[in-house]
Parts: C-alpha cells; sequence; structure tokens
C-alpha cells in the first residue's frame, strides 16, 4: 500500500512538471510570435513611412521644378542688353550728348585703369557683363551683349540703339569707377535724371537702378554711394528704354581696385547684379 502511495506520488509529480514545462514553453512560443508580429508590424509602419518622406521630397522636388520653370518661361518674354564699357582700341571723335545738342563727348574712351593691379577697366567689364549674362540666361531672360569682345569699340550712341532696336526692359551698363583722391570707395548708381528725352524710362530706370544698387552693396559688401541722376551722359540721352550704370567700385583705390579687377571675385559680382535684375522683374 505504501508503495502504491509512493509511486502516485511520484506519477504526479512527473505530470505536474510536464504540463508546467509545456505551458512554459507555449507560453515562450506566444511571446516569440507576439514579438515577430510587432517587428514586422514596426517594419511596416518604418516602410510607410519612409514612403510617405519620399513621396513627400519628390512632391517639394516637382514644385520647385515647376516654380523655376515656369519662372523661366515668364522670363524668356524680358529682353535685358548687358553693356560692357569702353574698349581696348577707343573710338576717335565726338558725338552729341544728346539728340540736337551741340554739346559733344568722346564716342569710346578707353576708361580707367586699375591704380594697384594696372588691369584696364574695360577688361573687367567684359569679363562681368559674359559672367552676368550667363546668370541671366540661366534664370531664363533674353540676354544680348552690346558687343563679344574687348577690342570691339562702339560709340554710346551706337550702345544705346542695340537697346532701343530690341525694345529691351532694361539696359546694364558695367563700369568701374576712378577718382585723383584714392580714399574714396564705394559703388554707385547712375540713372538718367527726368529730362525731355528720357522722361517717359526716367522713373523705372531709378527704381530699377536703386535694386540693382542695393541688392549689390548687399551681396558684396562694399560701401553704397548712393543713386547718381546724370543728363550728361550720351547713353543715356539717346536711349529710348529704361537704362542703368553701375559703377563697380573705386579702381583708383586699393581696397576696391584689388577686389574688383580679380577675376576670381567676378562670379560673386555679377551674380550680385544679376540677382538685383532678378528682383526687378519679380
Amino acid at each position: 500500500m505504501q508503495r502504491k502511495i509512493t509511486l502516485l506520488f511520484i506519477i504526479t509529480s512527473i505530470l505536474v512538471m510536464v504540463t508546467g514545462c509545456v505551458t512554459i514553453n507555449l507560453e515562450s512560443s506566444n511571446e516569440k510570435e507576439t514579438s515577430k508580429v510587432e517587428d514586422v508590424q514596426s517594419s511596416e509602419k518604418n516602410d510607410s513611412n519612409k514612403k510617405q518622406t519620399t513621396n513627400k521630397d519628390e512632391s517639394s522636388n516637382e514644385d520647385n521644378s515647376n516654380k523655376d520653370n515656369d519662372s523661366n518661361e515668364e522670363n524668356s518674354n524680358i529682353t535685358i542688353v548687358i553693356d560692357p564699357g569702353h574698349s581696348s582700341t577707343g573710338t576717335s571723335g565726338n558725338e552729341p550728348v544728346s539728340p540736337n545738342s551741340s554739346t559733344t563727348k568722346l564716342k569710346d574712351g578707353l576708361g580707367a585703369t586699375g591704380s594697384y593691379t594696372n588691369i584696364p577697366e574695360h577688361k573687367t567689364n567684359m569679363s562681368v557683363a559674359l559672367l552676368v549674362k550667363k546668370e541671366l540666361t540661366s534664370k531664363g531672360y533674353n540676354v544680348i551683349l552690346t558687343k563679344q569682345d574687348v577690342a570691339e569699340s562702339k560709340s554710346n550712341i551706337e550702345r544705346a540703339d542695340v537697346g532701343n532696336k530690341n525694345n529691351a526692359d532694361l539696359v546694364v551698363r558695367i563700369h568701374a569707377d576712378s577718382a585723383e583722391n584714392s580714399s574714396i570707395s564705394g559703388a554707385s548708381m547712375h540713372v538718367p535724371a527726368n529730362n525731355e528725352y528720357t522722361s517717359s524710362f526716367y522713373k523705372i530706370s531709378k527704381s530699377y537702378g536703386t535694386t540693382i544698387l542695393n541688392t549689390y552693396v548687399d551681396e558684396i559688401g562694399i560701401k553704397n554711394r548712393g543713386v547718381i541722376e546724370r543728363n550728361d551722359l550720351t547713353g543715356f540721352n539717346w536711349s529710348k528704354v529704361p537704362v542703368v550704370l553701375i559703377e563697380m567700385g573705386f579702381l583708383s583705390n586699393k581696397e576696391d581696385d584689388n577686389f574688383v579687377s580679380n577675376t576670381a571675385n567676378h562670379p560673386k559680382i555679377a551674380k550680385a547684379i544679376s540677382d538685383g535684375i532678378d528682383k526687378c522683374f519679380e
């Protein structure tokens, strides 16, 4: 009898242990399965988030691309004439400052020369003008240069005619300044004064000139010498379209000359000028 009880106790104990192990294994298995399900759900959620982010990025890029395309299409109807001042040869003789005027000025001079770099103004003007054209063309504008080479000489009346014949929305004349006083520095913008020849485009020229100059000095970090109205510039008085003339800096000033005449700085200068022009037509 005692043996039967002992045997029964042993059997019962074995059954309890087996049942417990099965339960533990089942619970462990369930935990693993649950963990797998959670991992799959987490992975699917991450994939979904990645797809949403990618779609948003693609949508944003498409929107920006569409805006750029729209802007370029609008700009294609805008004609900008860029006039690099002076030449390496010059043109002898004078021409009337304004239609029917008895006052005359030199048709085309050689321009100034850097007092410290010894680089001629006409070379700097052409280098910057070509880069301004490149910048504006990339924005979709119709850009025309009054001349293609530093040796090509055009009188100021001939330069004005390029803008007139192309019915330019704006003519931008590229120049650098000079003075006897080497301490004078900074950039300025020359615009037509309000006279009988310029009254139809005086206000818009001054507005454009102010915008371009402010953008230029902000981006370059050069002194702002302001907007100057001129009655005596042939290229203004013979023009029939908006026109401005930027003086990028003083070649007679050491700091200005070293900056403006250095070709390494011309992309920055050209970008500042073209950014200013772009703002005029926003």
